[in-house]
Order: structure tokens, then C-alpha cells, then sequence
């Protein structure tokens, strides 16, 4: 998958974030994908999208379950 700059620079700071979610909640958030966060200008970039999500998930007592849709679009 290609990820446009912008979105690049935002992801590359969130290694601290991941690693915070993986040692509270003992497994990885779900990987950054432009299907599941699609952005929009009311609500910013994918990326932005996607580490609001992640934080907003490290804020909880429970892991956050976010179901992928990115296969959706395959037929085989």
C-alpha cells in the first residue's frame, strides 16, 4: 500500500503510541489502512483519524476492537 507523504509523517510518530497499546493491552492496534480510516476534511487526514483513534483507544480500560473492511473490495 502507498501512503502519501502527509500521512507518512504523522504515522512515523506514533511508534511510541504502539508500543504503549501493545504493552497495556498485550496486542497490537489494528494496522493503519485507508479503507478503515478514509479521512475527511471535517475530521482531518487518515492518519490523523487513525492516531485520535489509537489514543482515544489507549484512554480505555479494555482493548479496542475495530473491524477491518480492507478485504471487502477483493474478489478472490
Amino acid at each position: 500500500m502507498y501512503v502519501i507523504r502527509e500521512d507518512m509523517k504523522i504515522l512515523h510518530t506514533l511508534d511510541d503510541l504502539h508500543k504503549q497499546y501493545e504493552e497495556k493491552f498485550g496486542e497490537r492496534f489494528i494496522a493503519f489502512n485507508y479503507v478503515d480510516f478514509p479521512g475527511t476534511r471535517e475530521e482531518g487526514s487518515s492518519a490523523q483519524q487513525y492516531k485520535e483513534a489509537l489514543i482515544e483507544a489507549l484512554k480505555k480500560d479494555e482493548p479496542t476492537w475495530i473491524e477491518s473492511h480492507r478485504y471487502e473490495f477483493s474478489d478472490h
